[in-house]
């Protein structure tokens, strides 16, 4: 009893046992799953850590047998357990048995020279991402005894049988006319593996009427697809991250989702069909327009927005090649995400048509300068966040709301940026040059600097109360910044990663409430960060350091001096 109680104890306190295999026959790992049926099942070398790197534990081809014998005793194996095959670099196939009824998730993925599978008869279940990142793969099949799964007429895919929905592919499939549906993650095994990308092409035959969302998602080798009449809707991130230059919308789709073209960073031509009665490409714009709202939802690199366009949508650009931007008068609206990740994009010009630019719409952009200009009353949180190349911005007198109270501004994570104009006629924001802070309660809603930022200067009663929430969030290069002696409250990671900062100069007599992790640094890579505790100089006023000393969110710090004045 005792000796079963510890066991029970030994399992709470190394949660990650529940992997390691519980032996090894013929170069096969394999978990026990049932004492009672004496089933069990294949799974990873837990000594080889595939979490992390690629292993050469499986090789080949890999033969699974029926049963297995260890102990003694003779397992029937019924699965192909999570990860049991993932990461195996040198893996080309696993031939497996009858016995195999159900296939975890991400079993055979990140196998890059793995190249055959044929799905047992008695396989019921299984997640379409057990076959991510898979660039070889070129022959799929089912066993023609299953009932559930079938790959019809040789085409290289496995479909259910059931709904006609095509559940996995790869690059050799040819998808058979009578499919209705593309699953979600179908095409999940070509997501591309530096080294391992073999474009390829393919054609959606008229009997499929739905894209699920994701259905190509990160199939890096799709260079090129061709969508027949008859194609109805396409989800969101249906081709999220694919190679495709040019993509024509037939006239039967009637739905588009969001986001189902963002991250094609190569794409320059789009057009609809003519006759389509919910989506436009007007006047040769490279671009899909809802027709009804004139809300641009998909761009490109060579898009160039027409008059009469509304609003911008989510994600519409996200992760294009596109280098110039001209928003024409018509635009009211940037929604969020819209120009998201791209990286050619150096300068933008936000007219005052636009009265609203939503929460991350430019971000980690590649701009290096933005005007804003007179007329634009909100800019969403984070709306220009992560853009690591900005140095300046201009702001206007008309802006009424920028980023959200108590969750932070619009530029945190830009790193290089050194200064922000705003109009001195804005009623509700001042700016000293290094902070922006909203003036009825006194917050610093954002904070920049690549070597020092002063929160101080300017009239008393402008002087900062309240630091918000991730203020100064990812500005990496800020070495020292001064806080004000009117200073009450930093709140929750207000200075998180600010990773060169070396010395605060804090002037309030009474230390701040510091609100979680205002200071945090995230690990690296390599697993360890000196805390910024340990290596900032925190110097506060003359008489003040027990009790910074003793305070909260302060005595953290190793290093606490205090300021040194010159007397007469």
């Amino acid at each position: 009893m005792k000796r079963s109680v510890l066991v029970y104890m030994l399992a709470l306190l190394l949660p990650c046992s529940t992997f390691a295999h519980d032996f090894i026959v013929d170069g096969i790992c394999y978990n026990i799953t049932s004492e009672t049926d004496f089933t069990c099942e294949v799974t990873f070398n837990s000594d080889e850590k595939p979490e992390n790197v690629y292993v050469k534990f499986y090789k080949g081809i890999v033969n699974v047998p029926e049963k297995v014998s260890y102990n003694g005793k003779e397992y029937t194996v019924t699965a192909i357990g999570e990860k049991a095959f993932r990461h195996n670099d040198e893996l080309q196939s696993v031939v497996m048995p009858s016995t195999i009824v159900s296939i975890g998730h991400d079993a055979f993925a990140c196998c890059p020279n793995f190249k055959s599978l044929t799905i047992p008869e008695n396989v019921k279940e299984f997640s379409n991402f057990s076959f991510h990142a898979m660039p070889s793969l070129e022959y799929l099949a089912v066993d023609e005894k299953n009932e559930y799964f079938d790959s019809r007429g040789g085409c290289n895919a496995i479909i259910k049988t059931k709904t006609n929905t095509l559940y996995v592919g790869c690059r050799s499939t040819v998808i058979p006319e009578d499919i209705k549906a593309i699953a979600n993650g179908a095409f999940v095994s070509g997501s591309g593996i530096p080294g391992h990308v073999t474009p390829f092409e393919i054609t959606i035959p008229k009997s499929v009427e739905t894209l699920e969302s994701q259905a190509f998602a990160g199939c890096t080798s799709l260079k090129a697809i061709t969508l027949s009449e008859g194609v109805k809707s396409i989800g969101g991130s249906a081709f999220n991250g694919t190679s495709i230059e040019r993509i024509v919308i037939p006239a039967s789709v009637t739905e588009i989702s969001e986001g189902a073209f963002r991250g094609c960073n190569l794409l320059k031509e789009i057009k609809v069909k003519k006759g389509n009665k919910v989506y436009d490409s007007r006047k040769g714009c490279n671009a899909i327009i809802e027709s009804e709202t004139d809300k641009l939802i998909v761009g490109c690199a060579k898009t160039y927005i027409p008059k009469g366009v509304k609003s911008i949508s989510y994600y519409a650009y996200a992760g294009c090649l596109i280098e110039n931007v001209d928003i024409p008068s018509s635009v009211e609206l940037i929604e969020e995400y819209a120009f998201a990740n791209c990286r050619n994009l150096k300068y933008i010009v936000i007219p005052g048509n636009v009265k609203e630019i939503e929460s991350s719409a430019f971000w980690a952009s590649g701009i290096e300068s933005v005007t804003v200009e007179e007329g634009v009353e909100k800019i969403g949180i984070e709306a220009f966040s992560h853009c690591r190349e900005l140095k300046q911005a201009t702001l206007p007198a008309s802006l009424k709301e920028i980023g959200e109270s108590g969750y932070g501004g619009i530029f945190s994570g830009c790193r290089k940026l050194e200064k922000v104009r705003l109009d001195n006629d804005n009623y509700t924001y001042y700016c000293n040059g290094s902070v922006l802070i909203e003036k009825k309660s006194r917050t610093v809603i954002d904070g920049w600097g690549i070597d020092h930022c002063y929160t101080g200067n300017g009239y008393v009663s402008l002087k900062a109360k309240r630091i918000d929430r991730n203020a100064f969030r990812g500005h990496e290069l800020l070495a020292s910044v001064a806080l004000p002696e009117t200073l009450e409250e930093i709140e929750a990671y207000a200075f998180e990663d600010c990773k060169a900062l070396r010395v605060i100069e804090c002037n309030a007599v009474v230390p701040p409430t510091v609100g979680k992790d205002a200071f945090k640094l995230n690990l690296p890579r390599n697993g360890y960060v000196l805390p910024l505790q340990e290596r900032t100089v925190l110097v506060v006023p003359k008489g003040s350091l027990e009790a910074y000393r003793n305070a909260p969110g302060w005595k953290e710090f190793k290093h606490i001096k205090e300021k040194v004045t010159l007397e007469n």
